[in-house]
């Protein structure tokens, strides 16, 4: 018997031929019937894992702590509205109108959170102030109560502004004064006499301010309350509202609860873009608002709608482009395209086994069709190539397929094996999403492999047995392109070592990107938000989660969080409960003697006569301008302060002067309404909350027990970061800090941060296994030390040069593309496989491989290669992109060492003996994996 016939691979290579040639429509009709079911299989079951928590493994602490935390506090993922007003009435206006508009929205909303329902703590809100503070309040009481006694006699701008003038005439003597502006010299309230206070001006430069805007745009004027400061300073127990804002006000925000589309790979898409469109319908009428939804359902859900999109373009563009390839390097229209076609049918097939096996696709494992367009296409070339060769030397149809395909087949199937394997040493890893990628991968190489036994043989057969068919001879490079640099050997490595090693030594190690928003486009929405939320306020969409059992237990632990480094706040339902309350309610109490009995007309003052007032108006800016020795120095405003309030009446004064009386009358008629009910609003507001009862849990708002109560009764605490949690240093510490506290802390950070950590590991893991398999697989294909060296020198010089192009570059490496790892490792030894092979059937072509068939074919596979993992580079996903700029670069290092370095090693080394198993008669064993010299007849190469 031949040695043909005792090769296991080779016999059965010729076995799936002969089957899928003896009835080839069978065999494609069965192909095309596979394929249709799996698409018909993959429409109907794939489901698509939207939430990176579905990526990690499930049995991680970290991930079961997030899914009891769901499980016991319901969804805690919100898409989250943030507004940036002009002004804080402008913020209310706009989240009242939106809101509403949401509201009604049932089909895509199903609870929006726009402000907290505080009613259930009136009568007791003034037990949030800290005891300091309420002293303080009831000193600026009792200073300014003949102050508001005199203005709830004669409310109105005239009355106030008379009283202010006394006041600022007061602070203005060389003796302890008495007024609402400063401290007196005794008080109903005991104090420390050195906490002595400077006059405090910021009413005065607030109320300038109103005034100056309501008469400068009355048409977009919205009124922003003075009075706050007035009371209490730089407190917001009088303005907030229960609106949600950031701690500086600049931003509201909305949380919006939405339904979704079950199955879908973008389930929240439909109600995210229903809120973008409400949104921009609420702009037209307020366009100084800007908005704009963020949060991390929004932030998953544009990366998914981003990935999804540049998946299927590329997908297309790779399929288009390596076919124009295919038929310029064949010069042929109907082979190349029964090639796509033999690789289009193979991912329909992969797509059925995704979801039979898997049953599911993530963000990583989603870009496997252009990956497997741009490996998979080189098993048809190479068979397709060795045919061509074949059949232009032997007309007969079943000889030469059967001869090119048992002869390259072995060595195309020893590449397949050697890429799945490294696929699929990926799926050891312990992250779950990188290891279904490697599954799919894998099996998909394994299936392309089959596809190009069976289903391309067919196809070939309908198509050209019974015709005469003119053959596309595969032609070999007239003259070796780098024949000119081989032929100086010496100088040539040279170069090339000094090169290889100033790089080794002076370029810098390629840094790793941890900051997942960097994946993503920058002009991204959702990304957008969230970076102008963190630059703006310090806050971010992210925040840990902690879980107790007990409410002293919450406080402890919020107390002790809260004295972290890493933690900015801490959300809980202990924030409702002061402390100290039988100290607080006290002195809540005694406020009653400063505004019980206060009343007044504050719906009717009189109309404000503009001669009185600008005379007013002169006096105060007369005093602001004294010398500042007139001042008390105890009493005596910042010289910040004062210019604030000089340039803000200056600018009211300019007002006045540009508009004519009826007009100046009329607004200002109109903002003195404003002005004095927000005073007897604030004024109420005191009057309804001096009696209060304790604050208990059962006087929570619903919203926030829903939020912060579990139904077994535990207790949820928000911790968020004080630096940027996007990247790695912050995460980390944070996530470590928080975990000498509480070993079960968990949420988006603590997710993100062991997700990354386990693809790092996992990709590293998984390009060592690769490694050792691809030595092996070696090994047993060369079955010497030295041929299975030789093989590996694509990858490590190849290696080396993609990390210094890495570095000149300045990529970075990230989650999305450190698959190239292993990537990388089947395509470099791939090459080195075919190299080798090709010295030991004919040591001299081996030194100039481009000279033959087997050079330009590994030239044509990389190139195609390139176009399928270039077509990545659409892509406006950061991630995807650099994906496809990495995996190009590689492979084009890859195929420099395997025509450059590789050869000329091979001309130091000495001249090996041709393999007999590779140099046995024509067709009586295996020659080489790609293409070798036809076994039907003679090929005119350059030998």
């Amino acid at each position: 018997m031949s040695a043909l016939a005792n090769l296991r691979p080779s016999r059965i290579i010729r076995h799936l031929v002969h089957y899928a040639t003896a009835k080839p429509w069978l065999t494609v009709i069965l192909a095309v019937a596979l394929a249709v079911l799996s698409v018909w299989y993959t429409v109907s079951a794939l489901k698509f894992a939207t939430s990176r928590n579905a990526m990690a493994s499930s049995d991680a602490p970290y991930i079961l702590a997030d899914q009891a935390a769901s499980k016991d506090f319901g969804s805690l993922s919100y898409l989250v509205v943030v507004i940036e007003p002009p002004s804080l009435q402008q913020g209310k206006q706009f989240v009242r109108t939106l809101s509403a508009r949401l509201h009604g929205d049932t089909q895509h909303f199903q609870e929006v959170v726009e402000k907290i329902d505080s009613s259930s703590l009136d009568g007791k809100k003034l037990l949030y102030l800290k005891p300091r503070e309420l002293r303080d309040l009831e000193q600026r009481l009792a200073d300014a109560q003949d102050f508001i006694y005199d203005l709830s006699e004669e409310p109105g701008l005239i009355p106030l502004l008379s009283l202010i003038n006394q006041e600022i005439s007061r602070a203005l003597v060389a003796y302890v004064i008495k007024g609402f502006f400063g401290t007196p010299e005794s008080s109903s309230v005991d104090e420390d006499p050195g906490d002595a206070q400077s006059l405090d001006i910021s009413f005065l430069s607030a109320l300038f301010t109103e005034i100056d805007a309501a008469l400068s745009t009355p048409e977009q004027y919205v009124f922003t309350s003075p009075w706050n400061s007035f009371f209490l300073k730089d407190d917001d127990v009088f303005s907030t509202d229960g609106y949600l804002t950031s701690k500086d006000d600049r931003f509201f925000f909305l949380l919006v609860d939405n339904r979704t589309q079950g199955g879908s790979f973008v389930k929240h898409n439909a109600a995210i873009r229903a809120l973008r469109a409400h949104i921009a319908a609420v702009r037209r009428d307020f366009p100084d608002v800007q908005a704009g939804v963020t949060g991390g359902d929004a932030l998953n859900n544009d990366e998914m709608v981003a990935a999804q999109r540049d998946t299927v373009y590329a997908t297309l563009l790779a399929l288009v482009s390596v076919a124009v390839l295919f038929i310029v390097a064949f010069r042929q229209v109907w082979r190349p395209l029964l090639v796509v076609t033999m690789l289009m049918l193979a991912l329909c097939w992969t797509l059925g086994f995704t979801t039979l096996t898997v049953g599911q696709l993530n963000i990583l494992s989603i870009s496997f069709l252009p990956l497997l367009i741009g490996l998979g296409i080189d098993f048809g070339i190479h068979l397709l190539a060795r045919y061509g060769e074949e059949r232009a030397a032997q007309p007969d149809f079943d000889t030469a397929l059967q001869t090119a395909f048992v002869r390259t087949g072995p060595g195309v199937a020893a590449a397949a094996l050697t890429t799945a394997l490294a696929f699929y040493a990926v799926a050891f890893t312990d992250f779950r999403g990188l290891a279904e990628l490697g599954v799919i991968a894998g099996s998909g190489m394994l299936l392309c492999l089959l596809a190009s036994f069976t289903v391309l043989p067919a196809m070939l057969a309908i198509y050209e047995r019974h015709r005469q068919v003119q053959a596309g001879v595969w032609q070999a490079f007239e003259h070796d392109p780098l024949g000119g640099i081989m032929r100086i050997p010496w100088l040539t490595a040279s170069i090339i070592g000094l090169v290889t090693l100033a790089g080794i030594l002076f370029l810098p190690i390629p840094k790793f990107d941890y900051n997942l928003l960097n994946l993503q486009a920058e002009d991204t929405e959702s990304v957008v938000w969230e970076n102008r939320l963190h630059d703006g306020s310090g806050r971010s969409s992210w925040y840990a989660l902690s879980i107790v059992d007990s409410l002293d237990e919450l406080r402890r632990r919020t107390t002790r969080f809260e004295a972290l480094p890493a933690v900015d706040r801490v959300d809980s339902i202990a924030s409702l409960l002061p402390e100290d309350q039988e100290i607080r309610i006290p002195l809540v109490k005694e406020l009653a003697d400063y505004v019980a009995d206060i009343e007044g007309d504050w719906a009717n003052p009189e109309p404000v006569l503009l001669d009185e007032l600008q005379t007013l108006l002169s006096k105060i800016r007369f005093k602001l301008q004294r010398d500042p020795n007139d001042w008390e120095a105890s009493k005596r405003p910042s010289e910040a302060d004062l210019n604030a309030a000089r340039d803000a009446l200056r600018a009211v004064q300019a007002r006045l002067g540009s508009l004519s009386e009826e007009t100046a009358t009329g607004l200002l008629d109109g903002f003195q309404q404003h002005l004095m009910a927000d005073f007897a609003d604030k004024l109420t507001f005191l009057q309804d909350n001096v009696d209060p009862d304790p604050i208990t849990l059962d006087d929570a708002p619903p919203q926030l027990r829903k939020r912060f109560v579990g139904k077994s009764g535990r207790y949820l605490m928000q911790v968020f970061a004080r630096n940027n949690i996007w990247e790695r240093e912050a995460m980390q510490a944070f996530v470590r800090q928080l975990q000498t506290l509480d070993a079960n802390v968990t949420g988006p950070p603590v997710i993100a941060f062991y997700s990354i950590q386990q693809i790092q590991q996992g990709y590293a893991r998984g390009g060592f296994y690769a490694m050792l398999v691809i030595i092996a697989i070696i090994i047993v294909l060369f079955r010497r030390v030295k041929s299975t060296s030789l093989a590996l020198v694509p990858v490590l010089f190849g290696g080396l040069w993609t990390i210094a192009g890495i570095a000149l570059l300045d990529l970075d490496l990230n989650m999305a593309n450190l698959i190239i790892l292993p990537l990388f490792l089947g395509i470099a030894v791939d090459d080195g496989i075919h190299i080798v092979h090709r010295m030991l059937e004919s040591p001299k072509a081996a030194l100039a491989p481009l000279a033959h068939s087997t050079g330009k074919a590994i030239v044509l596979t990389s190139l195609t290669t390139i176009v399928g993992f270039g077509s990545l580079m659409i892509a406006r996903h950061n991630g995807i992109f650099s994906l496809g700029l990495l995996s190009v670069l590689a492979v084009a290092c890859s195929l420099a060492a395997s025509l450059v370095v590789l050869p000329l090693i091979l001309r130091f080394l000495p001249t090996p003996m041709p393999e007999p198993s590779l140099n046995q008669p024509p067709c009586s064993g295996i020659s080489i994996p790609d293409v070798s010299p036809p076994c039907s007849a003679e090929l005119k190469t350059k030998d």
